[in-house]
Parts: structure tokens; sequence; C-alpha cells
């Protein structure tokens, strides 16, 4: 069995990596209470934590399902990258606007980490670089 695509080798390696990123890392560090990953503002909120980890888990599954074949899989490659910008921008206006430097310093942990994922696929995309169909792509 094929573990990943011969013709968009880049591609499949950043799925398996992201993957293992969000199946494997992000969790450890929430769940082991990794300095910088934890919001505890105004209270630590242990159901969104875990439902945050099922969302990432599963779409580390599926990455790394779908580095077999990531052309087939790019409408999924594609909402990892908007909902990981969106999740990250999210993250980072709440992070400035909250007073205290605990939540600024989240800047240098999961604010940037959750940037990491989007910019990776973005760069090694199986149908060069993305940008979100602004100049158009072939299917």
């Amino acid at each position: 069995m094929q573990i990943i695509s011969r013709t968009h080798r880049a591609a499949s390696v950043a799925m398996i990596f992201l993957g293992f990123c969000y199946l494997v890392l992000y969790p450890k560090q929430v769940l082991f209470n990794q300095y910088g990953w934890i919001w505890d503002t105004p209270g630590r909120n242990f159901a969104m934590e875990h439902m945050f980890i099922a969302v990432y888990g599963c779409m580390g599954l599926f990455l790394m399902y779908g580095a077999r074949d990531p052309v087939r899989f790019l409408p999924f490659i594609d909402f990892v990258i908007v909902s990981g910008i969106l999740h990250a921008t999210a993250m980072l206006i709440d992070a400035l606007r909250i007073p205290g430097e605990e939540e600024h310093l989240m800047l240098r942990g999961d604010v940037i980490g959750m940037y990491w994922g989007p910019l990776l696929l973005m760069i090694f995309h199986p149908r060069k670089l993305y940008l979100g169909g602004l100049f158009g792509r072939a299917a």
C-alpha cells in the first residue's frame, strides 16, 4: 500500500507531519499543561479543550490518510488552511484584547503554533503555493 504520493511528495510529507502534530503533539501540549498552550482566563474550560483535541485529532487522521493522494483531498487541505488561519486569528485577537501578561504570553505559544499548520500546507500545497484561488488554479 502506498503511504505517500509519488507525484506530490512534498505535500504528502507536509500532510503527514502536520497530521502527526495535530494528532499527537497538540493534545500533548494541552493535556499536560504545557505553558503557553493553556488559556485559563477567566477560568480553565476543560470541555472546550477536549473538543479542540477531538477536532484537531480528527483533522490529523484525515491529513495522514489524505497524504496518499493529496490532489483527491484538495478541498480538505483548503479547509484546514482556511479554518486554521481563522482559528489562529481569533486567538490572536483574544490574546491582544484580554488584559494581563499571561494572555500575551500565548502569542509565543499556541497562537504562533496554530499559524504554522496552515502556512506549511500553503507552502507545500499540491497545486503550488496556495493563494486561496486568488489567481485561479486548475483542478
